[in-house]
């Protein structure tokens, strides 16, 4: 074959997909399996090597074609050692386990690149999606939970291990008694992100409101994203109060981002930017609330533009870093 591929892997909590795609962003082919999340890890590793080789098999593709394979994961990574420090959608947590050596066992010889889900997708963005054209951009992801990624001048910023861009752990109110998955209390990721919903529904129950579409603190588990969105929409002013306040936090998370690293842009995506016009309007409103005079150029904010397949192309963009 001719003409080089990339190869993105998207290992989430729920699903398990790789993917070919032409450097050009173009998607070649790719395969996707919903059973890996609880094996153990060798297994899981196993896993994906059994399905690059599967996906580059139907798309009549050796290994010398491939210029080599990204790997996002929803996890904290440290980038340079290649290694996963820890996890938590997962039936099995690691620490420390050599994620690049032992899926390199499997596919001796091919160039392998792990990081984490949000920073692929930031890149994805960057190269592929609406940051195009821009060379200072923070991608962030506002979902189960809210990571992000950034990019300086062309360039993926990591830090010393990896972990640059958890703006989801970034402390937005000292005094909330919402505790997060880090330890913390009050941090974004607490008070804005699906995987937060049902504790808040209760929360907002126990303040004194009324659900109207029947939820109690015994059943408030299934609020998930879509749950809330059906609320909202059905005139629930608990959905409604936790998505207003969602937009509140992503907004002033997105100034202190401003304040930190006057970036010429700022990139939504996720499964909360599907609530629509008005979340996203009233992100932006709380944004320019804080910026008072102190804004000389504006800061865009758009929403991502590689869709479905954003975790995969971002994971293969990170080959032409």
């Amino acid at each position: 074959m001719s003409e080089k591929l990339i190869c993105g892997v998207d290992l989430g909590g729920t699903k398990l997909s790789a993917a070919l795609f032409k450097t050009d962003g173009s998607l070649v082919g790719k395969d996707t399996i919903y059973d890996h999340s609880d094996k153990e890890w060798d297994d899981i590793v196993a896993s994906i090597a059994g399905l690059v080789k599967g996906v580059m098999k139907s798309c009549g593709v050796t290994a010398e074609d491939v210029l080599g394979i990204g790997v996002a994961c929803a996890a904290h990574i440290h980038f340079k050692k290649g290694m996963i420090v820890t996890v938590s959608n997962f039936a099995h947590n690691i620490y420390d386990y050599p994620f690049v050596d032992k899926l390199s066992a499997h596919l001796p010889g091919m160039k392998i690149i792990l990081d984490n889900d949000a920073n692929a997708q930031a890149f994805g963005e960057f190269m592929f999606g609406a940051g195009k054209g821009y060379h200072n951009l923070v991608f962030v992801t506002v979902s189960t939970g809210i990571g992000g990624g950034i990019i300086v001048n062309d360039k993926m910023l990591r830090g010393k291990v990896g972990t640059a861009g958890e703006v989801g752990h970034s402390i937005i109110d000292i005094d909330s008694d919402v505790k997060c998955t880090c330890g913390n209390y009050g941090c974004a990721m607490a008070l804005a992100s699906g995987l937060f919903f049902p504790d808040l529904y209760r929360m907002h129950l126990k303040k004194g409101l009324t659900s109207t579409i029947g939820i109690t603190a015994d059943t408030a588990d299934q609020m998930d994203g879509k749950a809330i969105e059906d609320g909202m929409k059905a005139g629930d002013p608990i959905c409604r109060a936790i998505v207003e306040n969602s937009a509140d936090v992503v907004g002033s998370t997105l100034y202190n981002i401003y304040k930190m690293l006057d970036p010429e842009l700022v990139i939504l995506g996720g499964g909360l930017m599907s609530f629509g016009d008005m979340y996203m309007n009233r992100i932006k409103e709380r944004f320019m609330s804080h910026t008072h005079e102190m804004m000389s150029e504006e800061m865009e904010i758009k929403l991502a533009e590689t869709g479905r397949d954003a975790g995969l192309l971002g994971a293969a963009a990170l080959v032409l870093e």
